[in-house]
């Protein structure tokens, strides 16, 4: 597994989270942008990198995604075992850079 460098919190914008969302946040390295979709019974998430590649994630708590990369992780941090239609105020959205 990659050795984890930074980790940046990413704030959710202060909506009451729609079914279909995208939101910009600015990273050291550039503006990341996140899409969330809530269909089939649960989030599915996808991110663009500031180099313009998009990559799919799993909104899964406490699980990194990407770690085949050998640039950026994602992780949703939370207390919760599931995260349901509501429970994405509950999450810490996190971007993980290697090392």
């Amino acid at each position: 597994m990659n050795e984890i460098k930074t980790t940046v919190k990413v704030d959710f914008p202060d909506i009451d989270f729609p079914d279909d969302f995208t939101f910009d946040t600015v990273h050291p390295d550039g503006v990341f942008r996140f899409r969330f979709a809530w269909f089939n019974g649960r989030w599915n998430g996808w991110c663009r990198l500031p180099d313009g590649d998009t990559r799919a994630f799993g909104v899964l708590p406490n699980v990194i995604s990407w770690t085949g990369f050998s640039d950026y992780g994602i992780a949703l941090i939370t207390d919760l075992t599931t995260i349901d239609r509501d429970g994405l105020s509950s999450v810490e959205l996190v971007v993980i850079s290697w090392g």
